[in-house]
């Protein structure tokens, strides 16, 4: 078998943040001996995480590296921001991340890498949060993503409630502990719902572009995302939008997305294929 190469932590100066921007990457097997060029999928961290947790904790390279070598998929370069816990929007307080993702991250990946730079052979993918900010940025720029995914993403057609009680009874206090700052502080309904991925459903129809979606999510996800996931499933297919939806045995943990991440390379492989 041969292994891909991983550089954790590398950064680069981000015009939108004003500041580094911090990124791993994943380069698949021959990267270094071959002169063809890549697909790229980026893939996005969760509430908390940061741009090692798909590595450290999700092992997605080893995926990677077992199912290229097994031919179940090219050969991809996966690409992950840190975005902290900016929800990828560009927030009130000033911290672009959308732009500084949409802007600035894919232009450096695409000088400094071998990757395409069309629509065709970019993907992108998160989880939790990072689902929420995978469709999101593609429902938002449909134009520079072929597909997208979410795995226990973030979606909810509500405006996140104050409080809420989860599956084991306990209270969480939802606004302040999962949307600090990124749609204004205190938090701001409006903002937030200006930004409610269900808000870009339209933009994806009006552009005209094929654009299929991926969703999972646990059946006993504690934050209830199986809920958001079936209502935006629901709501793309009354639209005329290709959507795939697996309410999976499990919880909202790295368990499922490490085991989900597979079929989502497979889903974005088959897609490629449709298109190329």
């Amino acid at each position: 078998m041969t292994y891909g190469k991983v550089y954790e932590s590398l950064s680069f100066y981000s015009r939108a943040l004003k500041s580094d921007m911090k990124y791993s990457i994943y380069l698949p097997p021959k990267y270094d001996i071959e002169t063809r060029k890549y697909p790229t999928i980026y893939l996005l961290h969760g509430h908390g995480g940061n741009e090692t947790s798909w590595l450290r904790k999700g092992r997605v390279d080893q995926s990677l590296d077992l199912m290229i070598n097994n031919n179940e998929i090219p050969p991809f370069v996966a690409v992950i921001p840190d975005a902290k816990n900016s929800w990828y929007v560009n927030s009130p307080t000033g911290v672009n991340y959308e732009t500084a993702l949409i802007e600035d991250l894919i232009q450096h990946m695409e000088t400094q890498y071998k990757v395409y730079n069309e629509r065709s052979s970019r993907f992108i993918a998160g989880l939790s949060m990072g689902g929420y900010g995978a469709l999101r940025l593609a429902f938002k720029y449909p134009e520079l993503f072929l597909s997208v995914a979410s795995l226990s993403g973030g979606i909810t057609r509500e405006v996140p409630p104050e409080k809420e009680v989860d599956l084991e009874g306990n209270e969480i206090n939802v606004r302040e502990d999962y949307y600090h700052d990124a749609f204004g502080w205190p938090f701001d309904p409006e903002l937030w719902e200006k930004e409610n991925v269900f808000n870009y459903i339209e933009n994806v129809k009006q552009s005209g572009l094929e654009l299929p979606v991926y969703l999972s999510c646990g059946s006993e996800d504690y934050f209830y995302l199986y809920l958001g996931a079936s209502e935006l499933h629901h709501e793309l297919r009354m639209n005329g939008i290709s959507s795939t939806l697996f309410i999976k045995s499990g919880d909202h943990n790295w368990f499922l997305w490490s085991e989900e991440i597979k079929e989502v390379l497979r889903f974005f492989a088959k897609n490629m294929l449709v298109i190329h």
